[in-house]
């Protein structure tokens, strides 16, 4: 059994042993509660007639007895509640370890683009995708980040920097669950860190109002006169004060109730977005592009999180503006929301434009820290050697990483500047898979990823496929057409001589067998012109002989099979040469399809 799932098992276990003992606990409290409440009661009552002071002693004590045990309660339930949702993280990692759905995250879905180089064939985003298996983002920056270093490749300082990176988080597994379980408990809507960030970059509603501000500083003074005279002999000038201060109120209801409903009930993405950062500028980090992340959000010396929280409780105190105590105790005298709402502005005249940079970093950090979780969760995996030259790609027991560790076939593999492979095979021998596997390898390995495989070597590359091609209603064009539409789109890019890994599976399947030899033929020979660099997945054997006429520029691959009393035997294992043994007519019997 993988390690991964004894220590994932192990912690489900303490945490759940941690629950039960906290319930415990607060079984106890409660029925001290009922206890001192009744002994509060019954002491007083008892204890009355012989001695009041006693009588008021106990009640006393049993009420701080009373508030010590509330409090310690709702400690107890609120670590509880934390308990549980590192129960189901822990849960989770068991699932998706087991190749089922992540429960918790994001798929990337909603990332999904069409005509994309190489996301839809290599399923990089939806359901049972490299996205789902890597993400443990709760921000939306953080799932943006993630989306964005899978779909676009980068360049060989951010690869090694990012894996360093990787590397040294991926160890932290008690910091990045505490990230995670406090994200699924504020539940964050995607669009509210947009939001915010817009919000950042405007000027305030009341920004340059010095002399609203000057006037209700002075009101607010003589507030406190008013309210000692009314006291002492007269309340005719706290009346009077009471309408000039309601006549202002009245004059700015409109900016206040603008200004509010821009940023109400906004506290808690701040106070989660606080958090990470708080989590993360605690830390003291060793790696180049972490440090870089933390000199950015420490720029002076109240620290990121200390400037988000400021505005947070702002947001917060401001959202107690329908409370009626609120409004006629501080509000209508004291001008409690207007002072709130200019230092809400001063803040923003002094931090809003950083709002932006520190959800941007919060998103680095974020996918860094996902991509370091699936680091951990495949310790047999390799971090991949970034090359400077092109082309390079070499792979030493490679597999594919979603399909299941029991199950995966492990090749050795290598492919050179200028060189197409043409791979034959059977049906249901691998030849689409390992097409797949070399996709998504390099796909893992150019985002920062580890690999499934024992080594690897890869130049940077943009991958591009064509493998399942689907006709549209919608655009009125066949499978054939899109696929037409798809090699052009590769072609350009290999007339261009752009640096690109091309994995074609099947060339022009909506046709006939004369035209797509021809059409092959033709297509890989042009290929060739160029240099261009990939794999060719096919059924048509003539397309070998290329191997001989394009010397050099073509090299055959092909996956065998092995027939023993009509049976089929797939070892899926790469060799060179071309594949001879075929299998359709065996299973076309078995289907009930008499063949001669």
């Amino acid at each position: 059994m993988n390690n991964r799932y004894i220590f994932y098992q192990d912690r489900i276990t303490a945490f759940e042993n941690d629950i039960a003992q906290l319930k415990r606990h607060n079984a106890k409290l409660s029925a001290i509660r009922l206890f001192s409440v009744l002994g509060a009661f019954a002491g007083f009552y008892l204890l009355l007639p012989y001695s009041f002071f006693m009588s008021i002693i106990l009640a006393t004590i049993c009420v701080v007895i009373l508030i010590a045990a509330v409090i310690k309660y709702g400690k107890n339930s609120k670590n509880i509640f934390h308990l549980k949702r590192l129960v189901a993280i822990n849960k989770n990692e068991l699932s998706i370890l087991n190749n089922e759905t992540n429960k918790l995250f994001s798929n990337g879905s909603e990332y999904t683009k069409k005509q994309h180089a190489y996301a839809d064939d290599l399923d990089i985003l939806g359901k049972f995708s490299i996205y789902q298996k890597i993400n443990r983002c709760v921000t939306k920056s953080g799932n943006d980040y993630l989306a964005k270093w899978l779909l676009n490749i980068s360049n060989k300082k951010e690869i090694e920097q990012r894996q360093e990176a990787v590397k040294e988080i991926a160890q932290k597994i008690d910091w990045r669950q505490d990230i995670m379980q406090y994200g699924i408990a504020k539940n964050l809507n995607g669009n509210e860190a947009e939001y915010l960030i817009n919000w950042g970059k405007e000027r305030g509603l009341f920004a340059g109002s010095k002399s609203l501000k000057t006037g209700i500083t002075i009101l607010s003074a003589v507030a406190f006169i008013t309210i000692i005279l009314a006291f002492s002999c007269t309340f005719i000038p706290l009346l009077f004060l009471f309408f000039i201060s309601l006549g202002v109120h009245i004059s700015q209801f409109k900016k206040v109730a603008q200004a509010h409903r821009k940023i109400a009930k906004k506290s808690d993405i701040l106070n989660t977005y606080a958090y990470i950062i708080d989590a993360f500028e605690q830390q003291q980090w060793k790696t180049e592009l972490l440090q870089n992340y933390q000199q950015k959000l420490s720029r002076d010396t109240q620290t990121t999180a200390q400037k988000i929280k400021q505005l947070s409780k702002l947001i917060e105190l401001l959202d107690q503006r329908g409370n009626i105590l609120v409004q006629l105790l501080i509000n209508i005298l004291f001008f409690f929301e207007l002072r709130l709402l200019f230092a809400i502005d001063k803040w923003l005249n002094k931090y809003g434009e950083d709002i932006a940079i520190w959800f941007d970093i919060i998103g680095q950090i974020e996918a860094v820290a996902s991509i370091s979780n699936f680091s951990f969760n495949h310790p047999d995996w390799c971090f991949p050697e970034i090359k400077e030259e092109h082309f390079v790609l070499k792979m030493e027991n490679v597999g594919h990483p979603l399909i299941p560790h029991e199950k995966r076939v492990c090749n050795d593999y290598s492919l050179t500047s200028g060189k197409i492979h043409i791979i034959t095979g059977s049906n249901m021998a691998g030849k689409s898979t390992f097409l797949r596997t070399v996709g998504v390898n390099v796909v893992l390995a150019l985002c920062g990823a580890p690999v499934c495989a024992k080594s690897m070597q890869t130049s940077v590359i943009e991958v591009n496929t064509s493998m399942r091609i689907k006709d549209s209603i919608e655009a009125n064009e066949s499978s054939f057409y899109a696929e037409l539409k798809r090699i052009k789109y590769v072609l350009e890019k290999v007339k261009n001589r752009e640096k690109i890994l091309l994995l074609l599976d099947e060339i022009l399947r909506g046709t006939n067998s004369k035209d797509k030899h021809t059409g092959s033929e033709a297509l890989i020979k042009q290929l060739a012109k160029y240099n261009a660099i990939g794999l060719v997945a096919t059924h048509d054997l003539e397309l070998s002989e290329l191997e001989n006429e394009l010397k050099g520029k073509v090299e055959n691959r092909f996956f065998d099979i092995k027939i023993k009393n009509d049976y089929l035997y797939f070892d899926y294992k790469i060799q060179k040469g071309v594949c001879n043994t075929f299998n359709a007519p065996i299973l076309m019997c078995k289907m009930g399809i008499e063949v001669e």
